[in-house]
């Protein structure tokens, strides 16, 4: 083979494998795609806490909209396995903007943990659903009175906090 043969040749070989990838053909021969980016069950790392047989998911965002930008009260979800601040106070027609700082958590509470009549339910999804960083959950509340919460996957670890709601 001759010189220019041969790099023509090495040329095209790197330039085809490149070029494969972004045919859609997944290399079974029939021109089809295959996913690789199919939902996976990711535990979330915490030595402290008890692994628990649920899965976790993990949807991207809630359906609701932007933020409110000035919010009445501000709460970081996840950083150290914490909600900052644990406890705080605020007034009927007030909102509470949460803010992910780490991912894999949420926001629930347990029947009887919320005052009777409140609309709140914490984050959407069931009990599994987490969130990562940079989600925003937020809520105006108007039922008064004491609100206990924590994230499903780190209660274990102590991820609990608490709110009052006063006229």
């Amino acid at each position: 083979m001759d010189r220019r043969r041969y790099l023509r040749a090495f040329a095209a070989g790197p330039a085809a494998v490149a070029l494969a990838g972004c045919t859609g053909d997944d290399g079974n021969g029939d021109g089809t795609e295959s996913s690789t980016d199919a939902p996976t069950d990711t535990p979330t790392a915490d030595p402290t806490s008890t692994p628990t047989d649920e899965p976790t998911e993990t949807p991207t965002a809630e359906p609701r909209g932007t933020p409110p930008t000035n919010p009445d009260q501000r709460v970081a979800v996840g950083d150290g396995f914490a909600f900052d601040p644990e406890s705080f106070e605020i007034s009927v027609g007030d909102t509470v903007l949460w803010e992910w700082v780490g991912g894999g958590h949420n926001i629930k509470y347990d029947e009887g943990a919320a005052p009777e009549g409140t609309d709140w339910t914490g984050t959407a999804g069931s009990r599994t659903t987490t969130y990562g960083e940079g989600h925003t959950h937020w809520h105006t509340f108007e039922t008064t009175g004491q609100y206990d919460y924590y994230c499903v996957p780190h209660r274990s670890s102590g991820m609990r906090a608490s709110f009052t709601v006063t006229e």
